[in-house]
């Protein structure tokens, strides 16, 4: 008996477009930003260390989506969870400055992350701990940078 049950349709041009826009997104919010920071004071360590690791981290997550044409991810999608976590991480932590201008980029991680995943078959429950957990680190790192930065003490 021929199966008759209606094609599905992949979503992996749709995770690869939105993980570009984000990353592409990224890189533009951070070279504007960075161009109005260091015309109006000299780029102290905290905010150059974030205008670098959020390309850094949303260029992680592009790859960790392109990477493999028609096979399940490398890292079973490990890497684009833990970029989300922490764009995510950034948006709050930088809610007094520049964080929220981030949300486009952490919510096209977030749904390219959560489309790949419904089409691998990955357990979203184990992946969104994944994301929370490089969301906490994140904020561990941030915090421990900034008390260095202030006091000259980690703990």
């Amino acid at each position: 008996m021929p199966d008759i049950s209606p094609p599905t349709r992949s979503t992996r041009k749709l995770e690869r477009l939105l993980a570009a826009l984000a990353a592409a997104i990224c890189l533009i919010l951070c070279t504007l930003i960075w161009q109005v920071l260091s015309a109006q004071q000299p780029m102290w360590p905290l905010p150059a260390l974030y205008l670098l690791e959020m390309p850094a981290a949303s260029i992680l997550g592009l790859w960790d989506i392109w990477s493999g044409e028609t096979r399940p991810s490398p890292s079973g999608g490990i890497v684009t969870w833990a970029v989300t976590g922490i764009l995510f991480a950034f948006v709050i932590i930088g809610a007094w400055s520049v964080g929220f201008l981030f949300i486009p980029v952490a919510g096209l991680f977030g749904i390219a992350a959560v489309l790949s995943d419904r089409r691998q078959g990955h357990n979203l429950v184990v992946h969104l701990g994944v994301g929370l957990a490089a969301a906490l680190a994140q904020t561990a790192l941030m915090l421990a940078v900034i008390r260095f930065l202030y006091t000259g003490a980690i703990f």
